[in-house]
């Protein structure tokens, strides 16, 4: 249930242009969800895709600081070390300095 939710969201930030405002709102029903349930965000992470994880990527500090969760921000470390091609030390960088 919680994947498909994710998934559905996802897609359909997918299928809008980067210049689109609605993005916004995907953002932030994403931040929601995934700052509902560590547990479930972190399971949903190690077996997300690659392109779900660089949609993701958008909105990593976000969900840092709602979860403040340091297993959260090595668990994004080791998904940039799965996908070094998507470049995502940097926003998982970004996501560790909103960490209290």
């Amino acid at each position: 249930m919680f994947e498909e939710k994710v998934r559905a969201i996802l897609g359909a930030r997918a299928l809008l242009d980067d210049n689109d405002p609605r993005i916004n709102q995907k953002w932030e029903e994403l931040v929601v969800l995934l700052s509902e349930d560590e547990n479930l965000t972190l399971k949903f992470l190690q077996v997300c895709t690659k392109i779900e994880l660089s949609f993701l990527s958008e909105i990593f500090e976000e969900v840092a600081y709602n979860l403040q969760s340091k297993v959260y921000i090595e668990l994004l470390y080791s998904l940039d070390q799965r996908y070094p091609d998507l470049n995502l030390k940097r926003s998982i960088q970004i996501a560790e300095g909103y960490m209290d």
